[in-house]
């Protein structure tokens, strides 16, 4: 009788070979592969005579780097990796563009210690190579990594330009369905104006809620609620109606005092069981204008004046394009988009790259009669 090898129960000890062989050629080949990847991928990448200098706002101090260099930190900050590579390269272009209006509207730089800084609140945001790997994980670093690497190397040296200068190219995350012309937000520009950007139902920014009491609302914007209302806003509101009203400037209208003599008129009544109605407190939040867009341009809150951009920014909302449902325990704020709403929207940009447009067809469409231009 002849004997014959026994594998450890055939198929399952074939299996376990090819696993051994396999994990055997990872560690070989496959780690120092990717070493060698993520290290090559993390290189600076030269752009002729652009050499900025970044305050890093999480160290606190000045760090010099290649403008494409740079730019991989700004696509990693300000766009989600996961979006098609169309919508990557519009973001990449965006974002250079941006650099370099920055520069030149900065003229000698000789006598500033940093060029850019890494805080969104005061241009572009950025991050390093160590918060992607924190973010990201090991393997979605180098995936994703990969992804804004090549988006920025397949346009390198593109700029968005208007009579052959580079534009202010503003972008945001979420528009809620159209952008707004710069002048409605920052300063009039002959390419920033509002148009259609449809399909961002995908952005989870599209609608979004925040309630605040009349207290933070008034705290917020610096004022005082008015004695003859401060009884009846706020937990101790003594109401004859629990209903809240929407403001409405196009609906709301004054109502006409009653004729019936068996009727009993507000200012009749008892001082303490005076309570305010519905339409009382909408007058307490008015939005005055808007914006044809559909965004809030005026607002009178406890008869003050503010303007819709003053509003989102003391309140913290995530765009003025809003309504407003007002309470006895404050107000509802029900948001559209996310962002000041003027160029490039994300999302919309998304939307666009998904539907099969180029990141030359997404730029032309947020940014009018703009040229794109190699600049270097």
């Amino acid at each position: 009788m002849m004997l014959h090898p026994r594998w450890g129960g055939g198929g399952a000890g074939l299996s376990r070979v090819v696993l051994y062989v396999f994990l055997f050629v990872f560690i070989v080949v496959g780690l120092p592969t990717a070493i060698v990847l993520e290290r090559w991928w993390s290189m600076p990448r030269k752009s002729p005579a652009f050499t900025i200098r970044l305050l890093r706002e999480d160290l606190g101090e000045i760090q010099e780097m290649d403008l494409e260099d740079y730019l991989v930190g700004v696509v990693a900050a300000e766009m989600p990796a996961n979006f098609d590579l169309e919508a990557l390269k519009a973001q990449a272009v965006a974002a250079r563009t941006y650099a370099l209006y920055r520069l030149q509207e900065q003229g000698s730089v000789s006598e500033r210690l940093a060029d850019l800084s890494s805080d969104f609140r005061s241009g572009q945001a950025w991050m390093s190579i160590e918060a992607q790997r924190e973010r990201w994980g090991w393997y979605g670093y180098l995936h994703n990594r990969w992804r804004i690497t090549s988006s920025i190397e397949a346009t390198s040296g593109e700029v968005l330009t208007y009579q052959e200068q580079p534009i202010f190219a503003a972008y945001h995350s979420t528009s809620g369905g159209m952008t707004q012309d710069a002048g409605a937000y920052f300063n009039e520009v002959p390419y920033l104006l509002g148009v259609p950007s449809p399909n961002e139902e995908i952005s989870p920014y599209y609608q979004s809620a925040v309630h605040l009491s009349w207290q933070e609302v008034a705290t917020r914007l610096d004022l005082e609620i008015p004695p003859e209302a401060a009884s009846w806003v706020g937990d101790e509101a003594r109401l004859m109606s629990e209903e809240s009203s929407v403001y409405d400037p196009q609906t709301v209208t004054q109502e006409e005092p009653s004729t019936n003599a068996n009727s009993t008129s507000p200012t009749a009544m008892d001082d303490d069981a005076a309570s305010p109605t519905a339409l009382d407190f909408a007058a307490l939040f008015q939005i005055g204008e808007f914006y044809p867009s559909g965004r809030v341009h005026t607002v009178e809150v406890l008869g003050h004046s503010f303007t819709g951009r003053q509003i989102r920014e003391k309140l913290g909302l995530r765009s003025n394009w809003f309504t407003v449902t007002a309470s006895e325990n404050g107000i509802t704020f029900d948001v559209r988009g996310n962002g000041h709403g003027v160029g490039m929207s994300q999302y919309g940009a998304q939307a666009m790259a998904q539907a099969g447009h180029s990141y030359r067809d997404i730029l032309h469409h947020y940014y009018t009669g703009v040229q794109l231009t190699k600049w270097y």
